[in-house]
């Protein structure tokens, strides 16, 4: 919707290349009105008609606004890559900064002007509403800057469309670097398969709030506009993550179109009438029994079916005889209508503010102004979106402000966006299996964990010939200084009654970061190149079966547990009178490790598992998204990308922390009840957030690696007060400032840890490590390492028999007493350690393992690369 200011549509009709001209496409311009109008009705429709069955038909905008996405994304693409080539337009992406602040100018100044205006409107409605000045600052700020979109509880104030420039600004800040290089570079099978795999990750979030909530919109929206969980609501249709999938597909789709050969360009086009037809009928499902919530439509069928409109429409429009349809949105009216669409979008809010919020109608009117003046309405915003489109959008003099503030800025932040993630590599030759059976007893969940800790001499694989690898003993004993904590806190409430001690032990949501760290730390080490810029091309030059073979590191205990204890599960859930469907539902969410998608479900059955569950997405993207490119930085992108996956976490904290509140103490209580605890649910387990904090860890790792001979003189900071200062974070708690667990985890403890990892690694190099460095790589701290991801899994189940109230009441009369506590650590200290000695090494189960991965990798061998 944003280059729905036409900025791109221009752009879009003029030849750029020498070779293969772009023809104009006129049509798109018609498609934004057929989105925009019945979004500007759904708005306000319940102020012109109380007609119930009306009213489901017309209020679907949250359905409607995923076209626009993919619009920016369809428009962004084609005039930003090569047609007939799987090449970006070098020139126009050369300068990414000044990519980015053009395309925000296309949209910003409309949005700053009508915010101005209207700011006295706002201001006094939230006076009307006794909202605190601080509380108006701080929307003022997030409208201003737009960033509303990442606050499910602010997304819609002020202007409540504008959360959709929120969501694109952050999407357009990753295309040209992150998106329009890469799926430029893929040929049409590997299109097709990047589209899955939006659509089903799209998909999965759709039903994960569907299955919160409920699947159907008569429960879930009714047509007063009031939701049952808006918070999880608005984290589903306003979040950035979701509009930068959304625009992707739009990427992905018109790239399909532009890679056409002239065979393909033979072929007939189905007409797109019925795709059109089909696509807006889905909305007709809310009047059906079926009648399928926004999400479900929205993700399943509206997207995916406008979206092959779009692709079909593009190609009839370069046919010899262009369908009727076709022709009637590239026709003069419609392209007419279709420019005022943005300002249309952006204007029709405050206009409806004025008329229908009942708060100020009732200053200026008396009340909300009758049905029969809806069409008015509708007329107002017609023409004063033509008037504001012919004067301001299009005028010559705001276009060269517009310009040279985005000149100014790119020269400002010149710089910042380059060097990171450019350039797609997939490798081409498979990695000797040997070696992964070896590396399958450590933790948690990464293959290649022990291949820190092995010297070379013990490896079968193939040894580099240039550099070899040093051993990092070190690791693991790191790893058992995030566990026990972890083991302690799930279960601390039965071990001390002591508010204060509470307050510290229970913050295995902080440190549960760490592990992400070090899984992504220990990926990178193991499968990127030492003092290369490069990948090791021969681990992942089978994704498929990279990606198995890390998920049977960790997924064979995991099934072997869940099988052993899920009579105890299911009995639990018998006692809770818990329906059989639902216990069903969980235990394929257990078995499939879909379980950190569901904030309803996350913890269900083994409680730490949702860690597996978020790890194996982010494995999923590590050997053709993240190693590859992150390999390809140098220490100087390097830095970069790091500020800005922390800059991200942290925004998300925020946005959690501002929804909920700051204080652990009010949020957080040591009972474990949180005050939202959907929303924190989503904060800590989401697959998303586990992606960046592994990625913090490869980056990180990368920096180390890239160490020249002149950075290895240099004597590392002790990591012993890196190490002080991480844990010490966890001390705020007991503090004034008791920050809760997301903001210490996201602005301190991880940073900090991050950072210890790096200089203990390099520390460990060194011609005299510091005690710290030699505390953590002796024997005893490597061997309490080793039954870390053993532990990890145990102490859930191993908890629950003590500690469960309904079945400890069973078994003992009640949860154990305090004293029996430090039997309850001895205990999973001492069942982990048989379990890692008799099954997590045990040969049999590590060939089997890496069977299971074999057939895996070759059932769906090409799902991962793009074979052109």
């Amino acid at each position: 919707m944003a280059e729905a200011g036409k900025a791109d549509t221009k752009m879009a009709a003029k030849p750029q290349e020498k070779k293969a001209s772009k023809p104009r496409i006129d049509c798109i311009d018609g498609c934004r009105f057929a989105l925009v109008f019945p979004i500007v009705i759904a708005h306000f429709a319940r102020f012109g008609t109380n007609n119930k069955t009306m009213l489901k038909l017309l209020t679907q905008e949250n359905v409607l606004v995923g076209g626009f996405f993919v619009i920016s994304g369809y428009v962004s693409a084609y005039t930003s890559t090569k047609l007939g080539e799987r090449k970006a337009e070098d020139k126009k992406l050369a300068n990414p900064e000044l990519f980015f602040w053009q395309r925000v100018m296309a949209y910003y100044p409309l949005h700053f002007v009508v915010s101005a205006i209207f700011a006295p409107m706002f201001i006094q409605v939230e006076r009307w509403y006794n909202t605190p000045w601080t509380m108006t600052a701080f929307r003022a700020f997030l409208n201003f800057s737009l960033l509303q979109a990442w606050f499910p509880a602010e997304a819609e104030i002020w202007n409540q469309p504008t959360w959709f420039l929120s969501a694109l600004t952050f999407s357009n800040l990753t295309m040209p670097t992150f998106v329009l290089p890469q799926v430029a570079q893929l040929s049409k099978s590997g299109l097709q398969k990047l589209f899955a795999a939006l659509t089903g990750i799209s998909l999965l979030q759709k039903v994960s709030y569907s299955e919160t909530s409920r699947f159907h919109s008569h429960f879930e929206h009714p047509v007063d506009g009031k939701v049952m969980y808006p918070l999880i609501w608005n984290l589903t249709r306003f979040h950035p993550f979701w509009a930068l999938i959304e625009m992707t597909m739009g990427v992905a789709a018109v790239r399909h179109v532009m890679l056409d050969t002239e065979e393909d360009k033979k072929q007939p086009t189905t007409n797109p009438l019925w795709l059109f037809l089909l696509s807006y009928a889905s909305l007709g499902l809310r009047l059906t029994q079926f009648d399928f919530n926004d999400a479900i439509i929205r993700g399943v069928l509206f997207v995916p079916i406008f979206t092959k409109f779009l692709t079909q429409i593009h190609r009839d429009a370069l046919s010899a005889n262009p369908a009727p349809i076709t022709r009637f949105f590239g026709s003069k009216p419609m392209a007419t209508l279709g420019s005022i669409a943005f300002p249309m979008f952006i204007l029709h809010g405050p206009i409806g503010q004025i008329f229908y919020k009942k708060v100020l109608a009732k200053e200026l009117w008396g009340g909300p102004m009758s049905t029969r003046f809806f069409p008015c309405y509708l007329m107002i915003c017609l023409g004063l979106s033509h008037l504001t489109n012919e004067y301001f959008v299009k005028s010559k003099k705001v276009a060269a402000v517009a310009g040279k503030v985005a000149s100014a800025l790119a020269e400002w932040t010149e710089g910042m966006l380059r060097g990171c993630c450019r350039g797609i590599g997939v490798p081409a030759l498979s990695e000797d299996f040997l070696s992964w059976i070896q590396l399958a007893a450590n933790f948690g969940a990464e293959a290649d964990a022990k291949a820190a800790a092995m010297p070379p001499a013990a490896k079968q694989e193939v040894k580099p010939v240039k550099v070899s690898k040093p051993r990092i003993d070190c690791i693991d004993g790191c790893r058992f200084a995030l566990v026990f904590p972890i083991v302690i806190a799930h279960f601390a409430r039965f071990g001390t009654s002591n508010i204060t001690a509470l307050k510290l032990l229970t913050q295995e949501n902080v440190l549960v970061g760490g592990f992400f760290v070090i899984s992504g730390y220990v990926s990178a080490y193991t499968s990127t190149k030492l003092g290369e810029r490069k990948a090791e091309d021969k681990k992942l030059a089978n994704p498929e079966l990279f990606f198995w073979q890390r998920v049977m590191a960790y997924y064979p205990l995991h099934f072997v547990m869940s099988v052993i204890f899920a009579p105890m599960f299911i009995q639990v859930e018998r006692w809770y009178n818990t329906p059989w469907t639902t216990t069903a539902f969980r235990a394929f969410l257990n078995f499939s490790m879909l379980q950190a998608w569901f904030p309803k479900e996350a913890e269900i059955w083994n409680q730490p598992t949702w860690f597996l569950s978020a790890l194996t997405f982010s494995n999923l993207t590590m050997p053709t998204l993240v190693l590859p490119q992150v390999a390809q930085l140098s220490k100087n992108g390097l830095q970069k990308l790091f500020a800005a996956l922390t800059g991200i976490s942290l925004l998300q904290k925020v946005s959690y922390s501002e929804t909920a509140r700051f204080h652990s103490s009010k949020e957080h209580p040591v009972n474990g009840q949180a005050t939202h605890p959907l929303i924190w649910n989503l904060t800590r387990f989401h697959p998303f957030w586990a992606l960046i904090e592994m990625t913090m860890g490869i980056v990180a790792a990368r920096h180390v690696m890239l160490d020249t001979e002149e950075d290895k003189k240099k004597k590392p900071t002790n990591p012993l007060w890196l190490f002080l200062a991480a844990y010490a974070s966890l001390g705020l708690r007991l503090t004034r400032f008791d920050f809760n667990d997301a903001i210490i985890r996201g602005v301190l403890f991880v940073p900090l840890f991050t950072k210890f990892l790096t200089q203990m690694h390099r520390d460990a190099l060194s011609a005299d490590p510091a005690p710290i460095t030699k505390f953590f790589g002796s024997k005893p701290m490597v061997t309490l390492g080793s039954i870390a991801f053993p532990m990890f899994i145990l102490h859930g189940p191993i908890g629950q028999i003590f500690y469960k109230k309904v079945l400890a009441k069973k078994i003992w009369g009640g949860p154990m007493s305090t004293s029996f506590f430090p039997f309850y650590l001895c205990i999973c200290v001492t069942l982990s350690h048989l379990t890692n000695e008799y099954f997590v090494k045990n040969k049999q189960v590590g060939a089997f393992a890496g069977k299971v991965a074999q057939v895996l990798g070759r059932w769906t061998e090409g799902m991962l690369r793009d074979r052109a």
